[in-house]
Order: structure tokens, then sequence, then C-alpha cells
């Protein structure tokens, strides 16, 4: 009995002890997060954690506010087997990528910060890559139309990187209204040397994007005119409309950055993300007002736009093209995006849901694995 009695005494001594040992462990990283918020907080509102669109790069071309840049190349780098040690030269795929944004947002959406981008992504797997700058529309630019952004700048850029690199071959990927760019220019100048075209969040039945369809349609008029009246519309504006869209997360981001104040690289992310979503540009008057009535009044996108003296139909498309949707996206919603396959002619198609909202669909935490990577991979055999 005595012997029971002292094996139970120190068992429970033991447990005991790791309680304790468990308590300041806990007491410990509750004490080093605590620290780490302070510093991270501190850190989030002097601005100072994040640089985006820090990727080096060089102008190639430029025509007033359009730039074209490209990407450096990566450095030789040395690696040791053994005693020996080789450089090993970079190699880039013989098809470049030219990435083309939306209107209202600024190009580093595709790079926003080094740990998390799109271009460092396409560098690393081998590929060229191109970035298009339409710059920010100031009052001169209130006359400018999509036909000048398709007809003029898009051929202009893809003229560039065919300069820069002596291919004629090249890969189109663009974000939301950077994807329906890529579209119609390759449709309207019936560009056969575009290889592959990579949609990301593009809506085309513009009938199915849910609530903005009905707001559109309700207060068409009325936008177009109160356009007249302003002009460009700022950059704010178009900021506090995507934002009211996800009202909820919204207030919720804030509560969710306060428990992940002591992780820095969620800190990185939500200052990236912030910084970049607070930075939206003026949208231009006539274009704004043509995507009102030809897109989301008329729905032309899925039947024809007449651009000068061209017609875009996404049925002239022929080439590789992927398309990706968010599968929670309100603006871009999978109804609208998926009409494509019923759209193009390509034969080599294919239509991907991936996690995430508008945004998250781009520059969420699941971009990398499921948009990037997928990408990457998707063009890697359709650029030798």
């Amino acid at each position: 009995m005595n012997i029971g009695r002292d094996v139970y005494t120190s068992r429970m001594v033991f447990l005991d002890e790791r309680r304790r040992r468990f308590g300041r462990k806990l007491a410990r990283r509750a004490a080093d997060r605590a620290l780490l918020r302070f510093v991270n907080g501190m850190q989030l509102l002097m601005g100072g954690l994040t640089e985006v669109g820090d990727t080096p790069k060089d102008v190639v071309f430029q025509d007033r506010k359009l730039k074209v840049f490209r990407y450096r190349v990566r450095e030789p780098e040395e690696v040791e087997i053994g005693t020996e040690t080789f450089l090993i030269e970079p190699r880039s795929l013989p098809v470049p990528v030219l990435l083309v944004p939306p209107l209202m947002v600024r190009p580093y959406v595709y790079d926003l910060r080094a740990e998390h981008s799109l271009v460092r992504a396409l560098r690393r797997a081998g590929y060229d890559v191109f970035l298009v700058d339409f710059g920010v529309p100031d009052r001169e630019d209130a006359v400018v139309r999509l036909d000048d952004y398709v007809l003029d700048y898009m051929a202009k850029a893809v003229a560039a990187v065919r300069r820069e690199t002596g291919r004629e071959d090249l890969s189109l990927a663009g974000y939301c209204m950077g994807g329906i760019f890529c579209l119609l220019y390759t449709s309207a100048w019936d560009d056969q040397r575009v290889r592959n075209i990579v949609t990301i969040a593009s809506p085309i039945d513009f009938s199915r994007m849910g609530l903005i369809t009905f707001l559109a349609r309700v207060a068409n008029r009325e936008v177009r005119f109160l356009a007249d009246r302003i002009g460009n519309i700022p950059g704010f504006i178009n900021s506090q409309a995507l934002k009211l869209l996800a009202p909820i997360k919204r207030f919720t981001r804030y509560g969710d950055l306060f428990v992940n104040l002591w992780n820095e690289e969620y800190v990185r992310g939500f200052e990236s993300m912030s910084t970049w979503a607070n930075d939206f540009i003026p949208f231009p008057r006539d274009a704004f007002k043509q995507v009102m009535k030809e897109f989301m009044k008329d729905n032309k996108l899925i039947q024809e736009i007449h651009m000068g003296d061209r017609v875009a139909n996404l049925r002239k498309i022929t080439c590789s093209l992927l398309s990706f949707a968010g599968i929670d996206d309100g603006i871009a919603t999978p109804a609208s995006a998926r009409v494509i396959q019923n759209l193009c002619a390509s034969k080599d198609f294919e239509y991907v849901e991936v996690p995430g909202g508008h945004i998250g669909v781009i520059a969420g935490s699941t971009a990398p694995q499921a948009v990037w990577d997928r990408m990457a991979t998707w063009l890697r055999p359709r650029s030798i």
C-alpha cells in the first residue's frame, strides 16, 4: 500500500511540475507576443515594414504616361557540389509573359512584396516577365476610351515586348479588367502570335455579377450623368466602392490584425494589401461611361464590341487559354467568368475555380499555390 501511495504521490508531483513548466511556457509566449505586437504595431503605424513593387525592373518603352517594364533577370548563382563550385546561369523560357493591370489600380498588385509576388514567382519559374503601366489618368485623359487602351496602348506594349526580346510569340496575362484587355486586344487585332492568355478574376458575362449588375443597371443613366459632371472617377471612390462590397470583412480584418499582430509575416501582408487597396487611381471618364453602357447595360462583351475600325469578338480567340475565377468573388462571380469557355474558340482551354474573393484570388494567402504556381506550370509546356 505504501508503494502504491508513493507511486501516486510521485506521479502527482511530476504532473504538477509539467503543469508549472507548461504555464511558464505559455507565459513566456504571451510576453513574447505582447512585445512583438508592440514592435510590429509601431512599425505598422510608421509604415516601415514593407516595400511594395520593389522587384528590380527597367523601363524598356515609354510613350507619355504609358510605360512598359522588363523585370531584370536573376543574377548567376554559385552552387557547391562536393569540392567543386559551379556557376549556374539562369535561363528564361523562349516565350515572354506580359502582365496587364486593370484600370483603377496600381500595377504593383502583381508585386506586393518580396516574399509574396506573382512577378517573382514567374521569374523563379524561368519566365521573362514584362509589365504594362498605363499611368495615372489626369484631367486631359477624361476622353480616353477603352478603344485607346486596346487599340493603342496594348498594341504599343506588345510591340515593345517583341522588339525587346526579338521574339514574335508572347503570353498575355491580366487580372480583372487587365484580363479583358488581353482578350479584346487579341480579338480586335486578330493577333495569332499571342501564344497564351491567362485571365484572373475577369468577368465576361456582365449580367451575372450579382448585386453589381442590379445596381449598375438600375442607376446606369444617373451614374453616367454624374461622370459627365465630375470627370474622371476619383480613385478613393473606386477604393471605397470595392470595400463596401465586403462590409463585414472591412471591420473584422482589424480584429484579425490585432490577433495576429505578433506575426510579422501577417502584418507585412496586411500592410501591403492595405497600401494597395488605399492607393487606387482615377478611372478615365469616357472609359468608365463605356464600361457602364457597353459592358454593364448592353453586355456586349459576350457579343461583339466595335472599337475604332475594328471589331472585338471573343469567338475569334484560338490561342491557349487559362481562366481563373474566385469561388467567393462577388465582382467577377464564377457565373460571370465561366461563360468564357462557351465563347472562345480555343481548343486548348482550362477554367479553374480557386479559393478567394476578388482581391484574394490574385493577392491573398492562397494565391501563390492556387493561382501563381498553377499558372507557371500551365504556361511552361506552352512557352517552349
